[in-house]
């Protein structure tokens, strides 16, 4: 009972500290909750207004069409978070000590969880509330939001793993900056998150059929439908990713020489 509170002990400390490191740099955070409100409020609503006066459909009925992949897009944003975190955390040392004093990686995972879903959770709570007059959550039910919310903090779980993971094993600020770079406008714009795959050219559809966010927008959008199908294969996404990044950071060096 004491090791088991001293472990909870410890997760508890290494979020704060993640959370005090998160306000330190808020200017930097503030521009993370901006931007998907940005992609929703312009893109998202624009391209709903346009397909409603071009051919009869209705703002709302895409918006509850784009509401998964906003979901799925603040998701995989999540990684980019923790790769961020991690390979700080390894630079000043943070880790590092964590690990002397008897963390476990597990444990210091989630810490990092514990921090980041929460941001995902502040970007979503905006989300909705600009979607309600909007009409988006027009007849959805308290309990299916309830399970899309949960499927997208899986996601957002997931994604926060596989960031840890890439993390400990890119050691240069370059290299992660340009898989960042490389990699997260077209994962968000191959997916089918802010139009049908069925409408898309075909070089489109094929790069789609690598984009996880391809599956994973199908996923929410099966549970913002009602079915669990999606709920299921997001937790199996969220251990399996969770898993990799523990054994990764077991052999990790804590102590890089990144400058």
């Amino acid at each position: 009972m004491t090791s088991t509170r001293l472990s909870l002990d410890r997760v508890l400390v290494a979020a704060r500290f993640h959370a005090a490191s998160m306000w330190n740099w808020r200017q930097v955070y503030y521009g993370r909750i901006i931007e998907p409100v940005t992609y929703f409020v312009f893109l998202a609503v624009g391209i709903g207004g346009a397909l409603a006066s071009a051919d009869g459909r209705r703002l709302e009925d895409y918006l509850s069409f784009v509401i998964p992949g906003m979901i799925s897009m603040l998701a995989f944003r999540s990684s980019t978070a923790a790769m961020s975190d991690v390979a700080n955390d390894r630079k000043w040392g943070v880790f590092a000590f964590y690990r002397m004093y008897g963390g476990g990686v597990a444990g210091y995972l989630a810490s990092i969880h514990i921090v980041l879903t929460s941001m995902f959770l502040v970007q979503l709570a905006l989300i909705l509330v600009i979607a309600v007059p909007l009409g988006g959550l027009v007849g959805t039910t308290g309990g299916r939001l309830a399970s899309v919310l949960a499927t997208g903090v899986l996601l957002s779980i997931g994604w926060t793993a596989a960031g840890g993971a890439v993390a400990t094993r890119v050691h240069s600020y370059a290299t992660r900056n340009l898989i960042v770079s490389v990699s997260t406008l077209p994962l968000i714009l191959a997916a089918p998150l802010f139009y049908p795959l069925e409408s898309a050219p075909c070089y489109l559809k094929i790069i789609a059929l690598v984009d996880p966010l391809t599956y994973q927008v199908d996923w929410l959008r099966d549970v913002w439908s009602g079915s669990f199908d999606g709920l299921l294969w997001s937790a199996i996404w969220a251990l399996l990713t969770s898993a990799v990044a523990v054994s990764l950071l077991r052999h990790a060096e804590p102590l890089t020489s990144e400058r």
